[in-house]
């Protein structure tokens, strides 16, 4: 039998679709860059700031006990050294979230083509994705490793092989070096194959044995990380906030959180398209359901086990959570897609709809990063007759911190006091900022206040950032240190 010349062409079907990928691959990675060229904000400062403090790479590790310390991510800062503002710490956490959307397109493959595209739509242009893809933080390579294993278990489970059993082992290993809370989708997966090794593979010890050799390296690490620092890491506080309410949150986020519709409806939305992915999994009589159920639940079981040392939740606590989700509506979308013209129409609409509202959001991180901190201390710079810029805020930590980082770039040609709460001088500072999270309205009632010597100040400036990081900043002038004459903004 021999071959004609057309029989090794490349299907014209995959060439389209591969070339497809490619393109939103692109333009996925192109809003990651975008989102990543703007100032550094708090967290990823005070990475840095940790990093500085310790003389070897081992140290990420035994030295500095932190909760803002994430192995993988500090171990990049200290080798790229200090460099001031500078967006090159990103790079790894870019290399990272456009990774995932790779990854999102080959565990949507596992099912379909159609379920490829949809998976890779939806984690290549959500919110919360990109801006986690694109900051000095480890979230963007914990969903990566998650995603991997994930991938990677699924092919073992189908056929069992020393290759993806390494492969898994090093995958979950690097998860928990990225993040220690890598362990909610270790837990997860830990379940799900367990369930599945008992189902086809009759005897204990064959199904100990086979746990063993997916399961056991990471977690021997896990016990490594936990006694050289885990016990030992010191939370450096922040915005206490109901579990509840975070949860919501993080669902509505999934979807992109749309201005204007209430959080528990758009959670509702959410919880409900959950729903409907696992009813159409159990139909098709597959396990699944064992890991996107416990993916969903263990985050929020192991929070509560730790309230009492844990006060402070997140939306990126549940980033993996949210990251899966997108992969079960993925699923959801493509079985109805195929189904009718009536369905296409839906899938349309609702892809046009979360398009609309993500891009709204990313517009923002586009216009104002995690907050303007360069621009807010050359406006204070610009605006002091003298060659003295005299400081104060509302919160010394978070404060004294990002200052003390910008001020040498921002005003270098001019000298910086920054008087902490309770040592202010008498005639008070020439400027005062106070802030609200990023989740808040960048608005505030307070256009002019009294300190306790009675020095008043106005409102002069409004610095914004984009929701769930960074930190808006509302700059006040000491009414004393005319002239001063600029008109008191009242919103963003």
């Amino acid at each position: 039998m021999t071959l004609r010349a057309q029989d090794l062409r490349p299907d014209r079907k995959f060439l389209l679709c591969l070339a497809a990928g490619i393109v939103i691959l692109a333009i996925a990675a192109g809003v990651r860059i975008l989102g990543a060229l703007n100032d550094l904000w708090l967290d990823e400062i005070s990475s840095l700031r940790l990093v500085q403090m310790i003389s070897s790479p081992l140290a990420v590790f035994t030295g500095i006990h932190h909760d803002n310390n994430q192995y993988l991510n500090s171990l990049c800062l200290y080798f790229f050294g200090p460099h001031g503002n500078w967006p090159g710490y990103r790079i790894p956490s870019l290399v990272a979230g456009i990774g995932t959307v790779a990854l999102a397109w080959l565990i949507g493959r596992r099912r379909n083509i159609t379920c490829a595209f949809f998976a890779m739509l939806l984690l290549g242009f959500s919110y919360v994705m990109v801006l986690y893809s694109s900051e000095a933080r480890d979230y963007a390579a914990l969903v990566f490793f998650s995603f991997l294993s994930f991938y990677t278990l699924d092919l073992h489970l189908e056929k069992p092989r020393w290759q993806t059993a390494c492969l898994l082992s090093f995958s979950e290993t690097m998860g928990f070096i990225s993040h220690v809370t890598f362990f909610y989708f270790f837990c997860a997966v830990v379940v799900w194959s367990g369930w599945r090794f008992a189902r086809s593979n009759p005897g204990c010890k064959r199904v100990l044995t086979s746990m063993l050799a997916c399961h056991a390296l990471p977690l021997l690490v896990l016990g490594l990380l936990y006694f050289v620092d885990v016990r030992m890491v010191v939370v450096s506080g922040g915005t206490q906030s109901s579990l509840l309410k975070v949860y919501a949150d993080s669902l509505a986020w999934t979807l992109g959180s749309p201005a204007g519709l209430p959080v528990p409806a758009t959670a509702l939305l959410a919880a409900a398209m959950f729903g409907a992915g696992l009813w159409m999994l159990r139909r098709e009589r597959s396990d699944l359901p064992v890991f996107f159920g416990g993916i969903m639940v263990f985050p929020v079981l192991m929070i509560m086990i730790i309230v009492e040392q844990f006060e402070f939740a997140y939306v990126r606590y549940f980033l993996v959570s949210m990251a899966f989700l997108l992969i079960l509506i993925s699923f959801l979308l493509a079985r109805l897609y195929q189904r009718s013209p009536v369905g296409k129409g839906i899938c349309l609409l609702f892809l046009a709809a979360y398009f609309l509202v993500n891009g709204w959001h990313m517009m923002t991180l586009f216009r104002d990063g995690r907050g303007h901190y360069v621009e807010a201390a050359r406006f204070m710079a610009e605006h002091t007759k003298g060659s003295l810029v005299t400081i104060g805020s509302g919160q010394d930590l978070r404060f004294s911190v990002v200052l003390e980082f910008y001020t040498p770039e921002a005003m270098a040609n001019k000298s910086v006091v920054y008087y902490p709460i309770n040592s202010w001088p008498r005639e008070g500072p020439e400027w005062v900022i106070f802030d609200k999270e990023s989740l808040e309205d960048p608005v505030t009632s307070l256009t002019q206040f009294a300190d306790a010597a009675g020095n008043q100040y106005e409102l002069v400036k409004v610095f914004p950032t984009a929701p769930l990081s960074g930190l808006h900043w509302f700059v006040y002038h000491n009414c004393a240190n005319k002239p001063y004459h600029e008109p008191a903004p009242t919103g963003q």
